[in-house]
């Protein structure tokens, strides 16, 4: 008889559920559930990859990752690099900031329809997962406020929201911040703000220099088409920084990402491209969908998320998707059982769906 059992809070959490692939395919795959970038990465990011790779796997990356820190600071306008970390993606930034800074006893809040690695992380490290209520897929000042409690150390927002694609005002975000308890450390995920432009960008990291309660988190994932490099970075208060740095691997971030993100972070044509591709077609699909009677809300990511009517018909597009050989996401286990989420993709891919969208909603 095996005896040897994981923790109680470690059985009982959740694996997170990736988007996966689509087996058995007969042709080429639509990859629309991940909310990966179409272009790939920027030609400058494969390069580098390519130039260290000759340099020497044998050897360790700096452990302090000077270099893609100072590349970082560089290109998003942060004046002190030691407040910048990076991590193996983004995730690791949350599974080491829930360590550091909550256990058993303690709460981790987020909203009713938040990216499910912030659960995974809390209940992962013995903390009570909290969720805020949402209103039509839309995070509410007030309703997170009221979910806090003297038990609170941790409250993750994405901003823009995953899978929602809904987001808060700056202004917004800075009434919440002043209204926070100290206690309460406040974790802004942008992973997606790239695909607002660079103004947004300067205004998440300025929220970040008003209080010392509150860490910026970003990823290589999305905008810079490095998914499979698994690189992310955070902008936070020097003790938070310092905090951070004593528990994470010493080589947490693999050379190769190293050089990826050293070389990408500052394109700033591919990032416009990547941008402007993201924004026209969010909008034409938005509208197209809509146009075939499956509401679909404003997205401020590079994702949009229509309505089916019921679980039941969602799930039916699914499968007709599938058997097309698209895959989007089914958002069920995100509690939006009605709604797919799908990747704004290439403009075959986009013109794709949307025409297997159009002969589905003609049928039914």
């Amino acid at each position: 008889m095996n005896t040897i059992k994981p923790l109680d809070h470690i059985a009982n959490t959740k694996a997170y559920v990736p988007g996966g692939k689509l087996q058995g395919a007969a042709g080429p795959v639509a990859m629309l559930a991940s909310n990966e970038n179409p272009f790939g990465p920027s030609p400058l990011a494969v390069e580098a990859i390519r130039a260290a790779a000759q340099a020497g796997l044998q050897i360790y990356p700096d452990p302090d990752y000077g270099a893609l820190r100072a590349a970082i600071a560089a290109a998003k306008g942060i004046a002190d690099p030691a407040r910048i970390v990076t991590s193996a993606g983004s995730d690791e930034i949350i599974h080491l900031l829930t360590q550091c800074y909550a256990g058993p006893g303690d709460e981790v809040l987020f909203t009713e329809h938040a990216f499910s690695m912030y659960e995974v992380s809390a209940r992962g490290h013995g903390a009570s997962a909290v969720k805020a209520p949402e209103t039509d897929m839309m995070a509410g000042v007030n309703s997170i406020l009221g979910a806090v409690s003297p038990r609170t150390r941790i409250l993750f927002l994405a901003n823009p929201n995953n899978p929602t694609g809904t987001m808060l005002s700056v202004d917004a975000l800075k009434a919440l911040q002043d209204a926070l308890p100290p206690h309460v450390l406040f974790v802004v995920d942008g992973a997606y703000s790239e695909y607002l432009g660079p103004g947004y960008e300067a205004e998440l990291r300025d929220l970040v220099d008003r209080r010392d309660t509150t860490v910026m988190m970003r990823t290589f994932s999305k905008i810079y088409g490095l998914a499979a490099a698994r690189l992310g970075w955070a902008y936070m208060p020097r003790p938070i920084a310092d905090t951070f740095q004593r528990i994470r691997g010493p080589f947490n971030v693999n050379a190769l990402a190293a050089a990826a993100g050293i070389a990408s972070v500052g394109d700033e044509a591919f990032l416009k491209l990547s941008r402007d591709h993201n924004t026209q077609w969010r909008s034409a699909m938005t509208e197209a969908l809509n146009a075939m009677g499956l509401a679909t809300p404003e997205s401020h990511a590079n994702f949009v998320v229509p309505e089916f009517g019921s679980a039941a018909r969602a799930a039916e597009a699914n499968q007709f998707l599938k058997d097309a050989d698209i895959l989007v996401r089914a958002i069920g286990g995100y509690g939006l059982p009605s709604k797919l989420r799908i990747t704004v993709g290439s403009a075959g891919d986009n013109t794709r769906v949307l025409d297997a969208l159009g002969a589905f909603t003609a049928k039914r």
